[in-house]
């Protein structure tokens, strides 16, 4: 036996003898976790704990088959869209839509019906939009960040006019609590966050933006701003020097409240591309 083969044949026997005695309590570890997850998970609706949570893509995705891609053109740069509107998370609804823990794949009721009504208040601005409303959360929630960057980035490649990039979500609450709204303009609105991704190589320039959309907002829209939120995460924010993750409202907030709160944010968004 060559000396390379003595050194992979006792790596061989160490790892199988480390399985052998570590096996066990590895096993029941991660029980515990999935049976915590699972607790965790029924309480609280929208709530993922696949791995893919971070933005993490480790794997080839499959392109989706029910992609709906929306473009509409507006008056700058000769009408090639600026802004592209995807959704990882797809299937979120809000109020009166509770069902299947508050997610459908019906249209109604969900952040692509949000996603339409962002679209038109910055087509009303004159920003042409591409709107796409694959559904990459279902049926699993696994890997949809993979998915969902597959589908934006050959969204890109095909418009490269883009600058701005924005993967709509909503956020999620117990069924025990009221979704927050405020007044703004004498309108009932849901709030709002973005959530950035710290991990991405343009945390900078996303991170400016997100400070550049909050100053229009207090300045020109009567102070409605969004939290900020950091995470140790990438969620595809490397796809442009100007990619949002934006939380609009939660499952328990009514749908009428949350387009009230789209409207406004398109022109916020069409002030800053």
């Amino acid at each position: 036996m060559g000396k390379r083969k003595k050194i992979s044949f006792f790596i061989t026997v160490y790892v199988c003898a480390l399985t052998v005695f570590a096996g066990a309590p590895l096993a029941k570890a991660m029980q515990g976790d999935a049976l915590a997850a699972a607790c965790l998970k029924s309480g609280l609706p929208s709530v993922s704990f696949d791995k893919e949570e971070g933005g993490s893509r480790t794997s080839k995705p499959t392109k989706p088959e029910n992609s709906n891609v929306e473009v509409t053109k507006g008056k700058r740069v000769k009408g090639k869209p600026l802004v592209l509107i995807y959704h990882t998370h797809a299937t979120e609804s809000y109020l009166p839509s509770w069902q299947g823990n508050y997610h459908t794949v019906k249209e109604e009721n969900t952040v692509r019906q949000v996603g339409d009504s962002l679209k038109k208040s910055l087509e009303e601005e004159g920003v042409a939009v591409v709107h796409d409303k694959t559904i990459h959360d279902n049926p699993s929630y696994d890997s949809s960040y993979e998915r969902s960057h597959e589908t934006a980035a050959a969204l890109l490649k095909k418009y490269p006019s883009i600058v701005c990039v924005i993967d709509l979500h909503r956020d999620a609450i117990s069924s025990d609590y009221e979704g927050d709204t405020v007044t703004v303009n004498g309108r009932k609105c849901a709030t709002y966050s973005y959530v950035v991704g710290t991990a991405a190589p343009t945390y900078d320039s996303n991170n400016s933006f997100v400070a550049l959309l909050n100053q229009t907002a207090a300045k020109k829209y009567d102070g409605f701003t969004g939290r900020v939120m950091y995470r140790d995460y990438i969620y595809n924010q490397e796809l442009s020097e100007k990619c949002i993750l934006l939380e609009v409202g939660n499952n328990r907030n009514n749908i009428d409240d949350v387009e009230n709160s789209a409207e406004i944010l398109g022109k916020i968004i069409a002030d800053s591309v």
